[in-house]
């Protein structure tokens, strides 16, 4: 099977992943913000892959193929998963942006990498790398203490299955990286395009999954924020 057929597959895939936040908007009004930042991750990533699938974005490099929309999928999609995250956790709008901040240079330097020869390459791999271990204190230390310990189980338990499913997939995307043509080359394109398509879809269409199952904690967490607003005084009439 050519790369083109996996990337169909994992437009198909993403897809049938974006009917759960969809279905769980339209009977759950009160968890339409939520489902919307889901049906971005998996709706982006569909289109992405269509056009991967199409050759729209391929750009010959170095002897290999560059796929420009899938870093334009993972440039959008991936502030979208950790804005989920931190709409569980409810952190400060900066810690939010410092989070965004790491995670696109963490993409922008592999567009660097893939569109650069060596030696330079490694460079950008090393900025890559030093950016993506912010990103990890962030999801690993920063989030659960905004979380904070006194937090609803639920909740907790919901985002810690989330983080956890984030950080070991995303922690393999620059293995995939190292070891694919962009990289030293031991992954034929055929083989890069099936693993990626498999992580791809596992972290976000199982994102998604999750997310969806573990709906209550939405709720929760929107009970909480509409207890902690102030109350409307006479001047608000």
């Amino acid at each position: 099977m050519t790369p083109e057929t996996w990337f169909w597959v994992g437009a198909v895939g993403m897809a049938l992943g974006t009917l759960l936040p969809v279905r769980d908007a339209i009977y759950n009004p009160s968890r339409r913000r939520f489902d919307a930042v889901l049906i971005g991750v998996t709706g982006i990533a569909a289109v992405a892959y269509a056009l991967m699938a199409v050759g729209v974005g391929s750009l010959d490099v170095n002897g290999y193929t560059v796929q420009l929309a899938r870093y334009a999928d993972w440039l959008a999609t991936t502030p979208l998963l950790v804005l989920y995250l931190a709409m569980l956790s409810r952190p400060g709008k900066r810690t939010y942006a410092v989070l965004v901040v790491a995670d696109v240079v963490v993409i922008a330097a592999g567009i660097g990498a893939a569109l650069t020869p060596a030696p330079e390459k490694w460079a950008f791999y090393a900025v890559g790398c030093v950016a993506y271990v912010a990103l990890l204190y962030g999801l690993l230390r920063t989030l659960p203490a905004a979380l904070g310990e006194d937090a609803d189980p639920r909740v907790d338990a919901t985002f810690t299955t989330l983080r956890n499913l984030t950080v070991v997939l995303w922690t393999l995307y620059p293995v995939v990286w190292l070891l694919a043509p962009t990289g030293i080359g031991v992954l034929q394109p055929e083989m890069e395009a099936i693993v990626v398509v498999y992580l791809d879809f596992i972290s976000k269409v199982g994102f998604v999954a999750f997310a969806v199952l573990g709906a209550d904690a939405i709720d929760r967490v929107v009970g909480a924020t509409e207890r902690a607003a102030p109350a409307p005084t006479a001047d608000d009439d």
